[in-house]
């Protein structure tokens, strides 16, 4: 059986009746083609199954249409949904995308993920891990020549970045709580070597510290569920609140069990608040309220980013997306000293004959 012949540029533009011009400015994605001619081509090239010749553009542009993202681990909800988001975004560009996983936000680490990703001839590089300022910078500065979008970095660091504002969700989520009528309010806060997220803390303090208030307690957790456990075991140890603040929706989870263990009402005696809206946070016993961060929008918007630093006119150096406040049953208004005192009757009601042994 002799090879198929391979289809072209030429057959592609004869089928759709266009010039072989204007079917490699559709199939490279490029500006000035109406949308009729474009669906004409693509279709052309569907019905002929065309494949482009990646590598003969490649040469012709000296771009290999392939960017690399250097994230943690993908079984987190955070870098899952960023690689969603940039795929599709890169996809509809017409480039590919490779996926490189660091175990550890180190800049030794970080580095030779870029690197790996530089021998490959990836045209850029979106780095997803939590970096300060200096060692950012530093990242920059031994690899002038490879463009980088930074997406987990503070907003003042010198660098190309694309973000969220987590310092803004968290002031939406502690003003929530102050509205309710709150004034004992607790943090679980973020591990303390993350950077950017350590954010999060400094908007829920700029809040309180606004309205003449400190936190009751604070405890670092470690982004797991059985870590906002322990804190929130730690947290109720010690002074009385009626609030919880939380870094993340997995570490609410556990808090959630431990409240519940306690034998404590959410939210009647104490609302929690977590952050990043994961789709099981809306599932729980009560739905929980927290902040959403469309993190597959920011993958998109950060790929963009990228792109255009890729062309001869970058844009500025820092794009910002603001999450939002998903307010659910885990929030509500204090309880006041006469219903609190019968809530604590009737908890020590109920404990009291579960541990009655009938006759």
């Amino acid at each position: 059986m002799r090879p198929r012949t391979p289809v072209t540029l030429a057959d592609v533009a004869a089928l759709a009746g266009v010039s072989q011009q204007t079917v490699s400015r559709v199939v490279n994605n490029l500006p000035n083609v109406s949308a009729r001619t474009r669906t004409r081509v693509t279709q052309a090239a569907a019905q002929l199954d065309y494949v482009p010749n990646r590598l003969a553009t490649s040469l012709a542009r000296q771009r290999t249409f392939t960017v690399g993202f250097v994230t943690n681990d993908l079984a987190l909800h955070a870098p899952s949904q960023l690689t969603s988001g940039i795929e599709r975004a890169a996809r509809a560009a017409g480039y590919s995308l490779i996926v490189s996983i660091v175990p550890y936000d180190t800049l030794p680490a970080v580095t030779q993920a870029v690197r790996t990703l530089r021998e490959r001839q990836v045209d850029g590089v979106l780095i997803n891990a939590s970096m300060t300022p200096a060692d950012a910078s530093e990242l920059r500065r031994r690899l002038p020549d490879l463009p980088c979008v930074f997406m987990d970095v503070t907003p003042d660091t010198p660098v190309p970045a694309s973000l969220l504002d987590q310092e803004y969700g968290a002031r939406l989520a502690a003003q929530h709580l102050l509205d309710l009528g709150h004034t004992r309010v607790a943090l679980i806060t973020s591990p303390n070597e993350a950077v950017v997220e350590n954010t999060r803390e400094q908007g829920w303090q700029g809040v309180l510290h606004a309205h003449g208030l400190s936190p009751v307690a604070r405890v670092s957790g470690d982004w797991s569920p059985h870590g906002g456990y322990v804190a929130a075991q730690t947290l109720l140890a010690g002074p009385p609140f009626t609030a919880l603040l939380v870094a993340n929706d997995q570490m609410a989870v556990g808090a959630l069990r431990a409240l519940w263990e306690r034998g404590l009402h959410v939210p009647a005696d104490v609302s929690v608040i977590g952050y990043d809206d994961t789709p099981e946070s809306a599932l729980l016993i009560p739905p929980l309220t927290t902040v959403r961060q469309d993190f597959p929008t920011l993958g998109q918007r950060a790929f963009t980013h990228l792109l255009a630093h890729l062309g001869d006119d970058p844009p500025g150096d820092v794009i910002v997306t603001r999450p939002e406040l998903i307010v659910r049953a885990s929030t509500g208004p204090p309880q006041t000293p006469d219903r609190a005192a019968v809530q604590a009757a009737l908890r020590l009601l109920t404990r009291t004959l579960a541990h009655t042994h009938p006759e």
